[in-house]
């Protein structure tokens, strides 16, 4: 298993403990809503350099990159996530 293979597998599962990390910010600390949202925007973050990173060193059409499907999934999944709520935001805040 060579680090090609290596680097999707720890990307997700770094980015598994972002997210759970958000949620128990979100859930089980004071409950103060900017702390989760300040985490979720350094994940969302990380999500963008990982989009960065495997368009620019990994990406190559003759090899198959299976293994980055899922932290690329993540990472889109991510940012639209976080784009609908700057969106919600801006109409709650707007109305």
């Amino acid at each position: 298993m060579g680090t090609i293979h290596i680097i999707p597998i720890i990307i997700t599962i770094l980015q598994l403990a972002g997210i759970s990390r958000v949620w128990y910010t979100y859930l089980y600390e004071d409950g103060q809503i900017p702390k989760s949202f300040i985490e979720f925007n350094i994940l969302a973050l990380f999500s963008i350099g990982v989009l960065v990173l495997f368009r620019c060193k990994y990406f190559n059409p003759r090899k198959k990159t299976g293994l980055w499907l899922l932290p690329i999934s993540i990472s889109f999944l991510i940012i639209i996530v976080l784009i609908i709520s700057y969106i919600l935001m801006g109409i709650d805040k707007y109305k």
